[in-house]
């Protein structure tokens, strides 16, 4: 691979799309522009040199450092998009991600503005020291880790009582099965998300098909991908782990994501790729903005946004199912 990169002329690169440069980029399995640049430093250095690199960069999800002066020009949306960005879950982790956005937006008297659209806030004693009041809010998401990223408000309330402990023993779980959709089972938040992105635009999909090929073990094992677009054509993997060697089970992760990607390649079959990581790292909503511009980019029609609460519910809606029969 880095052979053939580095024989690539200058105007093949020219002649890239950007779709086709963010589906290099995901080949590589690289999360940031300065993983890209030690991975690939060829193809990193002709997409400087085409300053391609931070649409890549925003394409999938990747939001790069602000530019010069660019921090007085930016909303309090903005600001608490690049704080998603940054993972932050509370106001501590906010300070600490970038104290110096915060000293601006506190001189500006935005900070606890921007703080309110992250879901957190100064003031916590709004949520009382209440175990079943969180285990219902907790219920009514349906699922701890979704609660977790939906109402961290609450979340934040309940650590400070110290009730966290005992409402990860009592909370619902993710069913055994996985979660239902109208096209399978998911077995993971990162792909309940696209499912039910998939589910409001009325784009049928299966869970769990088989590719058309094997995975090495010793004896035949067959290949499964995380979704099929049955009108469109189209495999797609949400890969869930992320992209860190310190990450458990990082290396058997990479040989399957290379085997998967390299076997559409060669057997020309239509695979996209969704950062599931992203989920996690960069908040809800930064994850769902990049789920519909990876398949936007693809051809694929996008028109309905889900909000939060919608894009992680454990259970399909009625219409959802109405509308397939």
């Amino acid at each position: 691979m880095n052979n053939k990169q580095q024989r690539m002329s200058s105007e093949e690169y020219r002649s890239w799309s950007i779709a086709r440069w963010c589906r290099h980029v995901q080949s590589l399995g690289v999360s940031s522009l300065s993983t890209w640049a030690v991975n690939s430093r060829s193809s990193y250095s002709h997409a400087v040199t085409l300053g391609v690199q931070r649409k890549v960069a925003r394409q999938l999800g990747w939001l790069p450092k602000l530019e010069k002066n660019e921090m007085q020009r930016m909303s309090d949306a903005d600001f608490a998009l690049r704080y998603q960005a940054k993972g932050v879950q509370s106001m501590t982790d906010l300070w600490k991600s970038a104290q110096h956005w915060a000293e601006y937006l506190r001189r500006e008297g935005r900070l606890e503005k921007v703080a309110n659209i992250l879901g957190f806030c100064y003031v916590q004693e709004s949520h009382p020291n209440d175990l079943d009041y969180y285990l219902e809010r907790c219920e009514r998401v349906g699922d701890l880790k979704a609660w977790r990223l939906i109402d961290k408000n609450a979340v934040e309330a309940a650590r400070k009582h110290g009730l966290m402990r005992e409402i990860e023993r009592r909370a619902p779980s993710r069913p055994r099965a996985g979660y239902p959709t109208v096209g399978g089972h998911c077995r993971t938040l990162p792909e309940l998300a696209v499912a039910r992105l998939l589910e409001a635009n009325d784009i049928p999909f299966v869970t769990q098909l088989d590719y058309p090929f094997t995975f090495p073990r010793g004896r035949s094992h067959k290949s499964k991908c995380d979704f099929y677009l049955t009108e469109v054509g189209a495999y797609l993997e949400v890969w869930s782990v992320g992209l860190d060697d310190t990450t458990p089970h990082w290396e058997q992760y990479l040989v399957r994501r290379r085997f998967k990607t390299s076997m559409c390649q060669r057997l020309n079959l239509r695979l996209l790729s969704i950062e599931g990581a992203l989920l996690f790292r960069s908040g809800v909503d930064v994850y769902l903005a990049h789920i519909a511009a990876v398949l936007e980019a693809s051809g694929v029609a996008m028109p309905v946004r889900l909000g939060r609460t919608q894009a992680l519910d454990p259970k399909p809606s009625d219409n959802c199912f109405s509308s397939r029969e």
